[in-house]
């Protein structure tokens, strides 16, 4: 356990990824790059990365770019909620939103960092 895993577990944060009962803002994507296969996870806050629009397939729409720790390729992501913060519609340039399974199963064989 490093450093910084032991000071969230003092301030009560988790260091397993989901959400947990005391963040309630915030909501949690996954993505593979597309050029070498390494996946990503960001976090987004309800009240701040999101915003409300009519014109579109959902009723609120992210717009984020990621970038992994590999290759450093940038992914560019369009992601269309509706009002219970489920995904409607993606587009993400240069890689792919995968699901929360998706993402541990490809990650539990990699050796911590």
């Amino acid at each position: 356990m490093g450093f910084l895993d032991k000071l969230r577990q003092l301030l009560g944060g988790s260091t397993t990824g989901g959400a947990s009962a005391s963040d309630s803002t915030g909501l949690w994507f996954h993505f593979r790059c597309k050029r070498c296969g390494s996946m990503v996870r960001i976090r987004v806050d309800r009240r701040n990365d999101l915003n409300r629009e009519d014109d579109g397939p959902g009723a609120l729409v992210l717009r984020k770019e990621v970038m992994d720790d590999s290759c450093f390729q940038l992914m560019q992501a369009e992601i269309w909620l509706d009002n219970s913060y489920n995904v409607v519609s993606s587009d993400v340039s240069g890689g792919e939103l995968v699901t929360e399974e998706a993402y541990r199963a490809a990650t539990e064989d990699e050796p911590p960092a």
